[in-house]
């Protein structure tokens, strides 16, 4: 099943640890320009100079800001700037975050994993790839033969076993510390105590891995494993957490419908009324859609119409049910009865006639993962939305079975939180 293996990985050289915030970075990602612009600016070895090196107008193609990344690591383990641990190790990643008030920790220990096809039921994706990201994050690797990101993996843990192992670790001294702009605290220390290691390793030898984040880098270096057949590009860097880690959060896509175009004049509340129990909730406020989306509600979900500025609590009808097992589009009953599939069978092809595709998906729906952000969008501009979904968070029990079940989650169903930064260690593949 799962194969691991310690590594001496590489970290950026800090006078004291919490120094660690000005040399670390968000997925590439989630890093637009301006905030590539501001991590160039925060410190000089900041690693988007590798994960996201700035395009350049004398670049004759998207490969050279790669080689420039490349440059940059090649310097930085020259001239000390990163340095190399000198055992094995693996890397204890905890952070710290609130949600809902309640303060929470989720820790990951990061590992190299074997590299293996997904048909051999060892590693599972839960959503699909693009072409495009997986073109570039190739060649970054192919120029850097390097890890400097995180891939997030999540292993189904029923006996609690992982958790257990990963509970005991016995930390000495943090290698870096920071908190980000969330307010999610940021935490490393290394391991290369061989008792901790060899629990660790038959802990996981039993298990699969669900990947969570990072699918486009996990099946890039898979591709680049296969095209270099070098035993030393067989395993990629990634953060485990144990399912039965009460860190463990899934924050929503909430869904704000746009006017697409030729979509403008249908009523979108009326029209649910035919797969959909409506109940009129009042006025639409965000105390109001909180109490609808609370685990005691009857909804299934809550629909702010934009034209009437009411609040609607949704629960499927029996011709909803119906329309949705006539639509299964050769889905398991599990995977049609996500609310977020609902939302796409019935308000995308049922009333709008627009075709079920990543294209048209992104096009008509604006995704705002925070409640109160979707609702303010909605209230900045109202003419724009015919309303906006708000749905519950999908429990992680669902996901598995899902992904166990060898089908991948619709589009934005899931957002892991809080996502793991880049830069924190380094492996470079093939040094000794």
């Amino acid at each position: 099943m799962a194969q691991i293996q310690p590594f001496k990985g590489f970290c950026f050289r800090l006078e004291k640890p919490g120094d660690l915030g000005a040399v670390v970075a968000p997925p590439y990602d989630m890093i637009d320009g301006p905030m590539i612009d501001e991590l160039y600016a925060k410190d000089a070895s900041n690693v988007v100079r590798i994960i996201q090196n700035k395009k350049q107008s004398s670049d004759a193609r998207n490969s050279d800001r790669h080689l420039r990344a490349a440059g940059f690591l090649k310097r930085w383990t020259a001239d000390g700037t990163l340095f190399q641990d000198e055992r094995p190790s693996v890397y204890l990643y905890k952070q710290e975050f609130s949600v809902s008030g309640a303060r929470l920790t989720r820790t990951g220990v990061i590992v190299l994993v074997k590299l293996v096809d997904y048909e051999e039921g060892v590693v599972f994706p839960h959503e699909y790839t693009l072409t495009g990201p997986k073109i570039d994050r190739y060649e970054l690797l192919q120029a850097t033969e390097s890890h400097c990101e995180l891939i997030f993996g999540i292993v189904p843990d029923e006996d609690r076993r992982l958790f257990s192992v990963i509970s005991s670790a016995q930390t000495t001294g943090c290698k870096g510390r920071f908190v980000d702009a969330d307010g999610v605290g940021h935490g490393l220390y290394a391991i290369d105590d061989a008792p901790f290691i060899s629990s660790l390793t038959q802990a996981l030898s039993p298990k699969t891995i669900l990947i969570a984040d990072g699918h486009h880098r996990y099946e890039t270096a898979l591709k680049f494993y296969r095209d270099t057949k070098n035993p030393a590009h067989a395993y990629v860097m990634m953060s485990l957490v144990s399912m039965a880690d009460p860190g463990l959060v899934i924050r929503a896509f909430h869904r704000l419908l746009k006017k697409y175009p030729g979509t403008e004049a249908i009523d979108v509340r009326a029209s649910l009324a035919a797969y959909f129990t409506l109940e009129d909730l009042g006025a639409a406020t965000l105390e109001l859609i909180y109490e609808g989306l609370k685990p005691v509600s009857p909804h299934e979900m809550v629909y702010l119409d934009a034209k009437s500025g009411r609040a609607f609590g949704l629960s499927l009808s029996g011709e909803g049910k119906r329309y949705i097992a006539e639509q299964s589009r050769g889905m398991s009953s599990a995977w049609n009865h996500l609310d977020v599939s609902k939302i796409n069978s019935i308000v995308i092809g049922g009333i709008l006639r627009l075709p079920l595709d990543g294209k048209i998906l992104h096009d008509v729906f604006d995704y705002v993962n925070d409640a109160s952000n979707a609702f303010k969008k909605e209230q900045d501009r109202p003419e724009g939305y015919h309303g906006v979904f708000f749905v519950r968070p999908v429990d992680i029990a669902a996901v598995n079975a899902i992904v166990s079940g060898r089908e991948r989650m619709p589009q934005k169903s899931t957002n892991f939180f809080p996502k793991c930064w880049s830069g924190l260690v380094i492996n470079v593949m093939g040094r000794p």
